[in-house]
């Protein structure tokens, strides 16, 4: 026999500390490669910063090594055995050095703060670019947005999640201000405008934060909850737990069925063309 409960019922240690109080603002967390997470409120305060361990990276030389011995080894033998066994171990060795490291991110910000907002990353198109591909894939950006999404249902944080065409990169969280073009060498953004210098990821935090802000605004005037809206507001086709909005389905309009060569051949009325079966006589 078995049950399921939820924890912060039994362990007082375990409810979120921001929740008791009053309404808090929103934190932004920005992902990048140089540095993994910046967290950081609406007015450029940054609350965290995150240095990614790039266990790929660091240990891709062994990861060579390995591969070329079991390379070298002759098939069948007992070396060859032994190549592949350290070959699988240091493979497991760099997944858990990243999974342990999401976890840590990921529990400390889902614990701390009651209202996060992250970015809606297409981590399959960015793969596709053979330069950034391993260090994305090094990164971890989807498992880390998974385990956000469920640890912060677990502690009963708020998680919304910005729209994906949103330039937080390239606006400036002082003026709101969009540069047409910004390289990803250039690691301070610099306002034209209003003169504002301020570090790259700390000022995309800062405008993921300011964004959910404003839509939390536009939520109370409308009545409902705006969450990766795309498009406009409301316009997504997910809910804000993930799960797919039903849609409703509409039965299409039924091909004529074919006449038979007794009924003779109906001139169609597009483009003159005929439909059904031809009568030979």
């Amino acid at each position: 026999m078995s049950s399921n409960v939820q924890a912060p019922d039994f362990h007082l240690h375990r409810h979120h500390p921001h929740l008791a109080g009053h309404d808090q603002s929103y934190v932004g967390v920005d992902r990048g490669l140089a540095t993994f997470a910046v967290a950081a409120t609406s007015d450029g305060a940054e609350v965290g910063r995150f240095m990614a361990p790039k266990p790929l990276t660091q240990r891709l030389g062994r990861l060579r090594r390995h591969s070329q011995a079991l390379s070298r080894s002759k098939p069948r033998s007992r070396n060859r055995a032994k190549a592949a066994r350290r070959l699988s171990r240091e493979h497991a060795r760099i997944a858990d050095l990243r999974r342990s490291f999401l976890h840590d991110v990921s529990g400390q910000l889902a614990k701390t703060h009651s209202k996060l907002v992250i970015e809606d990353l297409a981590v399959a198109n960015l793969v596709r670019n053979t330069r950034l591909a391993r260090a994305i894939n090094d990164a971890g950006w989807a498992e880390f947005g998974r385990q956000l999404r469920y640890k912060t249902a677990w502690f009963g944080a708020e998680l919304v999640t910005c729209d994906r065409w949103f330039p937080s990169t390239k606006t400036c969280s002082r003026c709101g201000t969009v540069k047409q073009q910004m390289r990803l060498v250039e690691r301070i953004f610099r306002c034209d405008r209003c003169g504002l210098a301020i570090d790259r990821d700390g000022n995309a935090a800062a405008n993921l934060a300011a964004w959910a802000e404003h839509a939390q605004a536009l939520d109370r005037q409308a009545g409902g909850q705006v969450i990766n809206a795309h498009g406009g507001k409301g316009a997504s086709r997910h809910l804000g737990d993930g799960k797919p909005v039903p849609v409703k389905w509409e039965p299409t309009l039924r091909s004529p069925e074919p006449r038979t060569p007794e009924q003779g051949a109906v001139e169609s009325p597009q483009r003159g063309r005929s439909t059904g079966f031809r009568s030979r006589g």
